[in-house]
């Protein structure tokens, strides 16, 4: 892992030239198959080696991906993606981790440009040339919760061809999960393979290795890529469909290229922030919603001995979340020595006990759905600073 490692500059050709359109293997989970045994831990130990002041489990909420906070907004909006997610509770600080069949699982028959294109319109730094992928960690709050967001990031535009950043002056963008102080976020690079041939798998055995390169851009010039054949350019909106993933990574800046039979000729390099705050006031009751169910989360796994749950939205059982117990060999978040570093910073002596996990990974403990309120427990906690009142959400237990 290089730190802070930096993503690929934006270099555009000069002329359009036809590109060969993607081949190979690529990994669904790129972090998991560098390192399936604790996929989130690269990122823990770069907050813990770049800022470890702000590493208190006491005041991180929860750490996840943009993966598994994106599947549950989604879930949320009804959107009908299976997931898989596994839940565990160390210190005071709820972890996601991304639950593929496989940690090595391969996105079948994979087709388009999205792999090719960057490799003509981007360029890694020297320092970094060896950069496979380019992960950061964002520090936001949401819902009265503190979050550590690890997400992969596309690429980065010159200072120059960025517009300067201007302050929200809405009272109630200013309440959400904005990361509004680009200045103030957490930079690292998590080196992670994803090559047409087979590569290696690092083991818990082998260890992390961490190596000093690059130098930390700022998140205002960070940029998504989308890549899309000239046909769709009339009868999708692809920047629509993207807007909750960049409101969950707080990108933005979005690239968005056409090309004709491989010849990228209609290229935009948009600023989308407008556009991605508008999105969040048009999303207010499902961000409600997901602030709700972040807490009721928390609740159901402080009432598990074992710290630990699964949460599972299958494609037969649509609009509903299972809560599960995890399988005893599901594996832990951290190492048991990023674990008592992770405690340590906190300032705890003895994590808490998390005992063995016990139950089916098939049967469902639990259903989480989400309507209109009909007075049973709110969850969310909110104060009236975060603006998020949960009177939108219902918990069930089966």
């Amino acid at each position: 892992m290089l730190m802070p490692g930096m993503p690929p500059r934006w270099t555009p050709l000069s002329q359009p030239m036809e590109l060969a359109e993607d081949s190979g293997d690529y990994y669904r989970d790129r972090n998991a198959a560098r390192y399936p045994t604790h996929p989130m831990e690269p990122a823990v130990v770069a907050a813990l080696s770049d800022a470890p002041s702000q590493c208190d489990s006491a005041e991180v909420d929860l750490v996840a991906c943009s993966s598994t906070l994106g599947n549950l907004v989604r879930f949320l909006r009804g959107e009908q993606k299976p997931f898989r997610i596994l839940v565990e509770e160390i210190g005071d600080t709820m972890f996601f981790i991304r639950r593929e069949k496989s940690p090595t699982e391969k996105i079948p028959d994979v087709r388009g440009f999205g792999h090719t294109f960057p490799e003509h319109y981007t360029t890694w730094d020297q320092s970094v040339k060896s950069s496979t992928s380019h992960q950061r960690l964002l520090s936001y709050s949401f819902g009265g919760m503190r979050c550590f967001v690890r997400f992969e990031a596309d690429g980065y535009l010159p200072a120059a061809k960025v517009s300067p950043p201007t302050r929200q002056t809405n009272a109630k963008a200013q309440r959400t999960a904005a990361a509004t102080d680009f200045d103030d976020l957490l930079s690292t690079l998590e080196s992670t393979t994803v090559d047409t041939t087979e590569t290696p798998v690092a083991t818990a055995a082998e260890g992390l290795e961490i190596k000093s390169a690059g130098a930390k851009v700022d998140q205002s010039q960070i940029f998504d890529l989308k890549t899309r054949s000239f046909r769709r350019k009339f009868n999708q909106d692809t920047l629509s469909d993207e807007l909750p993933r960049l409101w969950v990574s707080q990108i933005p800046n979005f690239v968005l290229a056409y090309h004709t039979n491989g010849v990228f000729d209609d290229i935009r390099v948009q600023d989308v922030r407008a556009e991605v705050t508008a999105w969040e006031a048009q999303q207010r009751p499902v961000l409600a919603r997901l602030a709700a169910l972040l807490h009721c989360i928390r609740a159901l796994v402080w009432q598990n001995p074992a710290r630990r749950l699964e949460l599972c939205h299958a494609a037969d059982r649509p609009g509903i979340l299972q809560v599960r117990q995890q399988l005893p060999d599901a594996g832990d978040a951290l190492s048991a020595e990023v674990k008592a570093r992770w405690l340590s910073a906190a300032g705890v002596l003895e994590a808490k006990d998390d005992g063995a996990s016990v139950g089916s990974d098939t049967d469902s403990d639990s259903e989480i759905s989400f309507g209109v309120h009909d007075g049973e427990e709110d969850f969310t906690d909110c104060s009236g600073a975060c603006g998020y009142c949960g009177h939108c959400a219902s918990v069930k237990k089966a």
